[in-house]
């Protein structure tokens, strides 16, 4: 088999072009974005402005195409439908968050212009990852989308840190893409397709497939678990958010999370959820067992942290495992990923808010920020105070904000589909999470500062991130019946 067997070439017509839209703009934009950062005196600015208008540009492009009928290029490798389109406009509106996020953060941190074209070559591709159902497309993805995100883990150079979260997160992202291509090799020899759809139909029609199919599909979780940070595959994700520039860290948190799960789901719903093969059962309580270790686990060392970066890695973790119980519920139940979908983008915006808001206290270089530290900031600071609050309270979950809408939807489509004892695991585990929140809280407002006072930095581009993403989570806690409604239209 050759590579045209694998992506069957065809000529491409004028809708293909119009849907390849995005892609393209935000391809051209990202060089475009690191020529422009090379001017001497302008570098930032002239990256910043072409980045940001890639992403506008980009946004409307696939805004105007949303509801236009499906399209699908090279044999069906890359599909264009409402549905994937509507992910690419979420991930739009975080790469666009963060755009701001790092403008001045470069600077303060000494990170060079090429951050910006960085960014958009991740976008990239994670919307090329969201809008396939072809493992080998996926995986090309994803290292287009990982190796961006690898250097700019690693951008600090004047901090070890940083160097040290870069070499980490290469080398064990590099053996997550080996296993993940080579999951998909023996896939492909046990079924004769890389085309998701393909193989679940080859599963049904087939429903003992050979011990290899077992092998490559446990590797190919094994990757994708290591990607979304999920226990015992969690190890790099504290360092990492800890040694990254915060807006990176952010970045990451939000977007590559989510796209990262976008994928888990469409291998899960594909490759594990397969009602005829009794064999994929063990797979199943696997993924059982990995989303109520993560929620444990997560929470409970979130506990002990006193480091404000450290306690948000182990915070995102335990997000991982209430995920994973909403992907469980699709196992046994009818729901569809719309709650996935809606909690994660939720969770998303929160995530960027807090570190945007982080990054406004933080020193050059500086590691994290320890709760001492921001003690009574939230008098000093009283609308920056209560926009971390808000992204707090969001992501334990309480309500009249989005978190609680997005972690109730989960929940309750949980508990439909019969996976009671796992919900009730996530449910005193949210519990457990109030109490580290809380204590933040109550450090911004309620203690002095020991003499660790932190320098306010004034970033104006954080300033107006953390804005729109507390705008955004109040909104869609308070109303958010117009987006549920919208996303539950495209997922059917």
């Amino acid at each position: 088999m050759n590579l045209i067997d694998v992506f069957p070439l065809t000529a491409l017509g004028a809708s293909d072009f119009l849907n390849l839209g995005p892609v393209l703009i935000l391809t051209f934009g990202a060089v475009l974005s690191i020529l422009l950062g090379t001017h001497k005196d302008k570098g930032h600015y002239l990256a910043f402005g072409m980045s940001l208008a890639s992403v506008l540009a980009a946004f409307l492009v696939n805004y105007a195409m949303v509801f236009s009928s499906d399209v699908s290029i090279l044999g069906e490798t890359l599909i264009f439908s409402p549905f994937t389109k509507t992910l690419s406009l979420m991930l739009l509106v975080f790469s666009g968050i963060a755009i701001f996020l790092t403008f001045g953060h470069d600077k303060k941190e000494g990170l060079l212009a090429e951050i910006y074209g960085l960014i958009l070559f991740s976008v990239t591709g994670m919307i090329l990852m969201v809008s396939t159902q072809h493992l080998l497309f996926m995986f090309i993805a994803l290292e287009i989308m990982s190796l961006a995100i690898y250097v700019m883990v690693a951008m600090r150079r004047t901090s070890r840190f940083s160097a040290e979260a870069g070499l980490k997160y290469f080398i064990l992202g590099g053996l997550a893409s080996a296993l993940f291509l080579y999951g998909s090799s023996l896939v492909f020899g046990a079924t004769g397709s890389f085309q998701l759809e393909s193989i679940s139909y080859f599963l049904s029609s087939h429903p003992n497939p050979s011990y290899i199919y077992y092998v490559g599909l446990g590797l190919i979780l094994t990757a994708m678990l290591f990607k979304v940070g999920a226990v015992p595959f969690h190890g790099w994700v504290p360092d990492v958010y800890q040694g990254a520039s915060t807006n990176i860290t952010g970045f990451m948190g939000a977007a590559v999370k989510f796209t990262a799960f976008m994928a888990l789901t469409k291998i899960s719903q594909h490759l594990v959820f397969v009602p005829q093969v009794s064999g994929l059962s063990w797979f199943q309580n696997y993924v059982w067992l990995i989303a109520a270790a993560s929620m444990i686990y997560g929470n409970f060392v979130a506990i002990s942290q006193n480091e404000i970066k450290r306690m948000l890695s182990f915070s995102t973790i335990a997000h991982t495992g209430y995920l994973l119980l909403g992907l469980c519920a699709m196992n046994v139940g009818e729901t569809s990923s719309e709650d996935l979908i809606i909690y994660l983008f939720f969770y998303a915006l929160s995530n960027l808010g807090a570190f945007a808001v982080i990054s406004q206290f933080e020193e050059k270089n500086q590691k994290d920020l320890t709760l001492d530290q921001i003690a009574g900031i939230g008098l000093k600071h009283p609308l920056l105070g209560a926009f971390f609050t808000l992204f707090l309270l969001s992501m334990a979950g309480i309500p009249l904000t989005s978190g609680f809408i997005g972690k109730y939807g989960l929940f309750s489509s949980a508990v439909n589909s019969g996976e009671v004892p796992l919900v009730v695991i996530a449910v005193l585990t949210s519990v457990v999470s109030v109490y580290y929140y809380l204590r933040v809280i109550i450090y911004m407002f309620m203690k002095d500062s020991a003499g660790e006072e932190v320098t306010f930095q004034g970033l104006k581009g954080a300033g107006l991130a953390a804005f729109i993403s507390a705008v955004a989570t109040l909104q869609f806690g308070l109303f958010p019946r117009a987006i549920i409604s919208f996303v539950k239209m495209i997922s059917k």
